[in-house]
């Protein structure tokens, strides 16, 4: 049976953008010569993976493992099941980050738990004279982040570590830590839904009530910190209360949360 690009389009069990986005994976076509070259007729051999991903997505594949990459702050990450997928929430806490980094010349940057590298990079591609260090419990997702340091052109140090464990004293200190935690709680729902059936679990939630490694974070950030620096956190809808109390107690200064694009309070920290 002969198909063109058309007769796909017209799929109504998926989002035209999705259609769209998995085409272009398929025929390594842009976006744009898709759509104007609509009549075209795909090839046997690309209607079958076409059709593979069709199947894995109306499954609930996320489409981002699907084509292997996600775009953030502009530019595409390769993404595997290994790493978290980035959020467009997330590139607020870059945004928080690079504005706490304005009067500082060549300041040290650490992200705990770096996953693809997306925050990492983001802040290296900005700040390109910054010295940025990343760490990661997951040697597979230091690899994506590795690959994606080198593609994207960033500098960034990866060491294996959960959190601190594996930190010496020649890491020395930071003028900025910042961190995409699990922070969601193991009771949550919502770990069985949508994309985060897929997703790494050890990357969404710390087994506990979500605070458990954001609390880690804060009391032992402070020792690999220089004076005046900022840790930011990204975390849960509901826990930017909890988190302001939690820094409050381990003595950081002018504690404040950012709300992300919906109004929701999605990035908290402060200095010491």
């Amino acid at each position: 049976m002969k198909v063109n690009i058309k007769n796909l389009m017209m799929d109504l069990n998926l989002p035209r953008i999705e259609i769209l986005v998995l085409l272009e994976k398929v025929l390594q076509k842009p976006r744009t010569w898709i759509i104007a070259n609509d009549l075209n007729i795909i090839s046997d051999i690309a209607f079958r993976k076409y059709n593979d991903l069709r199947k894995r997505r109306l499954k609930g594949e996320p489409i981002a493992y699907l084509v292997g990459y996600k775009e953030f702050m502009s530019n595409k990450f390769l993404v595997n099941n290994s790493v978290l997928i980035p959020r467009p929430e997330t590139e607020l806490l870059v945004d928080v980050s690079i504005n706490s980094l304005s009067t500082l010349h060549k300041p040290r940057v650490l992200d705990l738990g770096i996953g693809c590298g997306a925050i990492a990079i983001s802040i290296c591609l900005m700040r390109t004279d910054a010295e940025v260090v990343g760490s990661d419990i997951d040697k597979g997702a230091l690899l994506v982040a590795e690959i994606n340091s080198k593609k994207l052109g960033a500098n960034v140090t990866l060491i294996n570590s959960n959190w601190f464990d594996n930190f010496d004293i020649h890491i020395g200190k930071f003028d900025l830590i910042v961190s995409n935690p699990p922070y969601i709680s193991s009771l949550d729902k919502h770990l069985e839904l949508g994309d985060l059936r897929f997703e790494p679990r050890i990357a969404l939630t710390d087994e506990s009530d979500g605070l458990s490694h954001i609390t880690n974070i804060v009391y032992n950030s402070r020792n690999y910190m220089n004076k005046g620096a900022f840790l930011w956190m990204e975390h849960g809808w509901d826990q930017a209360a909890k988190v302001k109390n939690i820094l409050k107690i381990a003595g950081f200064r002018n504690i404040t949360s950012f709300l992300d694009l919906s109004g929701i309070p999605r990035i908290t920290g402060g200095n010491i």
